[in-house]
């Protein structure tokens, strides 16, 4: 089996600004002359109100997948952000979040703008329409019951927040539920 699921709870956790909270990288894209990775999707914990990490010449698409609110101001501009709807900003605007219901986990794309583009959409998975999965794709459960299935005829079930990456074999996800398909490309 080529492909195989990306279990959340293994990854390791570091901690992210002024110990606002916890990320984990589940994916890096290939790193660029300065040795900076040309994308990463990772999953963050923002446990108190205060300012994102600025990221120079990178543009994010942020999803709450976890808690109810944040409140997300970028560059002056109040953006409220409901769970599961993604927003796109540049990553080196300042940003502040608050956090008016509590502790928010989000799901977060990077990208150098100048190489890389991104899209994050967030798709309801049913037995009759399983997404598969192609290079430079990979779904993370957000909410409900799933399994990965390769070409192979292998399965392998989901726990939130597990992410199956794509590959040249598509593999599959049947279940019910929400999960988010982040899709990374190269700019001409």
């Amino acid at each position: 089996m080529g492909t195989s699921v990306l279990s959340f709870a293994a990854l390791p956790s570091k901690a992210w600004g002024n110990n606002a909270g916890r990320v984990k990288d589940i994916a890096v894209g290939p790193a660029g002359s300065s040795g900076a990775p040309g994308w990463r999707l990772a999953a963050a914990t923002i446990e108190k109100s205060g300012p994102f990490t600025r990221f120079e010449g990178m543009d994010r698409i942020t999803v709450p997948v976890e808690g109810e609110l944040l409140v997300l101001d970028v560059g002056g501009a109040e953006h409220a952000m409901e769970r599961f709807r993604p927003f796109r900003y540049p990553g080196d605007v300042p940003a502040t979040a608050s956090l008016p219901t509590g502790e928010v986990t989000v799901l977060n794309t990077f990208v150098d703008r100048a190489r890389f583009g991104a899209g994050l959409m967030v798709v309801e998975l049913s037995k009759k329409n399983a997404p598969a999965l192609g290079p430079d794709q990979f779904l993370v459960l957000l909410q409900g019951s799933a399994k990965a299935v390769f070409d192979d005829g292998a399965s392998q079930d989901l726990d939130p927040l597990d992410t199956v990456p794509g590959s040249e074999d598509r593999p599959q996800v049947l279940g019910r539920g929400f999960a988010a398909i982040a899709s990374f490309y190269e700019l001409d």
